[in-house]
């Protein structure tokens, strides 16, 4: 499942619009032209309602729209989870290290020691401010939730830096938790009829 970047994020305890939903989240596919889309309303999106009663998971794209209506009764689990990418953000950086120190090898042995330093610090900051811009930028946060059925059904977003939309760990556990109250909360409505 590719990323997507988040467009709109909105949850609470109490309905947020005039449907009754708890819930509004919706991701775009990222970059430029995306966005460019997105500003004519002709982007592919992706979006996860939840109301009191269901949760409409719906894909759109330039070739139509596909939705998937989900009674609450139906959800066994939600999930989250937040994937760091520290690990591809210190290999950036370590490449641009090791090329400062190849090249800072060379320069100095032409007899120029305050180049070859300069070459090595040089590549280290260079590489320092690219693996951190890649680090906040790929950071991604999954969203889903299980059927009874056993169907997955997920999102993974990443931070959308035009429409300056950032979420965190404790706003998808909020999401879950919102979307298992509503669940109980439905189990308990059933159970006395």
């Amino acid at each position: 499942m590719s990323s997507l970047v988040i467009k709109h994020w909105a949850a609470n305890t109490k309905p947020i619009d005039e449907n009754n939903n708890f819930i509004n989240i919706t991701g775009r596919s990222g970059g430029i032209i995306s966005w460019i889309l997105s500003l004519v309303k002709i982007d592919p999106t992706t979006t996860i309602l939840v109301g009191i009663d269901r949760i409409e998971f719906t894909s759109a794209s330039l070739a139509g729209t596909q939705s998937r209506l989900i009674p609450l009764q139906s959800i066994c689990s939600t999930y989250y989870g937040y994937h760091k990418p520290w690990k591809s953000a210190f290999s950036i950086f370590s490449l641009f290290v090791f090329f400062g120190i190849l090249f800072g090898a060379d320069i100095a042995e032409s007899g120029s020691q305050g180049g070859a330093f300069t070459t090595f610090i040089t590549a280290s900051i260079v590489g320092l401010i690219i693996s951190a811009i890649y680090y906040f930028l790929n950071r991604k946060l999954t969203l889903g939730f299980v059927e009874q059925s056993g169907v997955i059904n997920g999102i993974i977003f990443k931070r959308s830096v035009i429409e300056n939309v950032d979420i965190n760990e404790m706003q998808a556990k909020h999401v879950c938790t919102i979307i298992q109250k509503l669940i109980e909360h439905k189990e308990r409505r059933l159970q006395q009829k």
